[in-house]
């Protein structure tokens, strides 16, 4: 296979600016956006990645381990610090984007990590020189017409959307008509008893029955023949009705994945409409240029998936890695006690003393948790973990301890949101140091 690939990273639009939260910084995989580009059959080796941002902010210096272990360039961009000064990034890639179409002529895909509207000029004039054009972004923050000019497109995680529906799925709605209910809802709320019940089993039942509402109303019938109903709509008069509904509670961690299995056998199914718009559909009449979510199975509740998702997601974060490499950083960590460092020094310094057999993104995702179970001193208080220095806590001094902290804080974190914890299902998440 020929080296005939080039990705641009634009760090700048996939941080969604220089304001972007902790939430995000701490979730941003770029080996995970890599191996979804790489499952696009159009792509052959890759002979040039280059990443684009503002380096010198010392929020990003947490990167710089995964962008060099994943063989990416990092591409200064000047001229801005931490203002909303736009299009400094994609101006430099789009004269390198160019510049290579001319001086490489081997390189003849180009995939341009971003949503930006920006690149679709850069497209158009990369297709006048023969090259394939692929785009990556977020579904629900990318450029119509650039996704429309690319050849193909590869959708990746939006860590923000993702708080945004994990939080939209927690919260309990008590709105009355007079606060803005839909009027179909309005309805709806008339004709069906609220529930106290918190039984799993009584929660769907009820479900159901909202769903078979929609599906038998005449309004709501010529709604879903014509264009769907949006899942907030939905969203909406299930929190009403089942006040207090949390679907990771049934093993879900979003309210979208609880749909598809509440349609799972019916008339009904939930739709996407480009980029980011999600209804509830009749499978008979799926509006144009949608796509149909698959319906999914039940989900067993303590289940180390479910666990997973309920401990990457929401404040604090616990992203845990497996057992051998949780062990490895905890009993280094605990020999050389870090103190007054960066958090990206820790993370260098961490991999270098493990020899490169544990990832920078590891690393990272392990000291994330490490600072939400509060084992490290971060000074100066009141700013964002990335920018502070971290000293690791002095009364820490055995591999038993961390996980027994670490233990305290994600049965905490667990027990906000299901009633128990099975504690095997845990032990295979975090088992006890031996």
């Amino acid at each position: 296979m020929k080296f005939n690939t080039v990705i641009f990273y634009d760090i700048e639009n996939l941080l969604k600016g220089y304001s972007f939260s902790q939430q995000m910084i701490a979730n941003l995989s770029l080996e995970e956006i890599l191996e979804s580009i790489r499952k696009t059959e159009k792509l052959g080796q890759i002979a040039v990645q280059r990443a684009y941002a503002n380096w010198s902010d010392s929020r990003l210096s947490i990167m710089r381990g995964e962008i060099n272990e994943l063989g990416i360039d990092p591409i200064q961009v000047f001229g801005f610090y931490r203002e909303q000064k736009k299009n400094a990034a994609d101006i430099q890639l789009a004269i390198d984007a160019i510049d290579l179409a001319h001086v490489r002529p081997c390189l003849e895909v180009f995939v341009i990590v971003s949503g930006d509207g920006g690149f679709a000029a850069l497209a158009k004039k990369l297709h006048e020189y023969g090259k394939t054009v692929i785009g990556c972004a977020y579904r629900n923050a990318t450029n119509k017409t650039f996704q429309a000019v690319c050849d193909d497109f590869v959708w990746i995680t939006d860590p923000d959307e993702e708080e945004r529906q994990y939080k939209a799925s927690l919260q309990t709605l008590t709105i009355k008509q007079s606060d803005g209910f839909d009027p179909r809802n309005s309805r709806l709320i008339n004709q069906i008893k609220r529930t106290t019940s918190s039984s799993p089993e009584d929660i769907v039942v009820k479900t159901k029955e909202i769903l078979n509402w929609y599906a038998s109303d005449r309004v709501c019938q010529s709604d879903l023949a014509r264009y769907g109903i949006y899942l907030s709509v939905i969203q909406q008069a299930i929190s009403y009705i089942i006040p207090g509904l949390q679907p990771i509670q049934l093993g879900f961690a979003k309210f979208i994945e609880y749909m598809q299995y509440i349609c799972q056998g019916s008339e009904l199914c939930i739709a996407r409409i480009p980029p980011s718009q999600v209804i509830l559909a009749l499978r008979s009449s799926v509006p144009k240029g949608s796509e149909v979510l698959p319906d999914l199975n039940a989900r067993e509740i303590h289940s180390v998936d479910t666990y997973r998702s309920i401990l990457a997601s929401g404040s604090p974060i616990y992203r845990l890695p497996s057992p051998e490499d949780l062990y490895a950083i905890s009993n280094w960590i605990v020999r050389n006690p870090v103190h007054q460092v960066d958090l990206g020094t820790a993370i260098e310094e961490i991999v270098t003393a493990l020899n490169g057999e544990v990832s920078s993104e590891i690393v990272k995702f392990t000291l994330f948790s490490f600072i939400s179970a509060e084992m490290f001193i971060r000074e100066p208080e009141g700013i964002q973990g990335s920018e502070q220095k971290l000293s690791f806590r002095g009364d820490i001094q055995s591999l038993e301890t961390v996980i027994h902290i670490l233990k305290t804080g994600v049965m905490q974190k667990i027990n906000t949101i299901l009633p128990s914890i099975n504690e095997e299902v845990l032990r295979q998440i975090l088992p006890d140091a031996s």
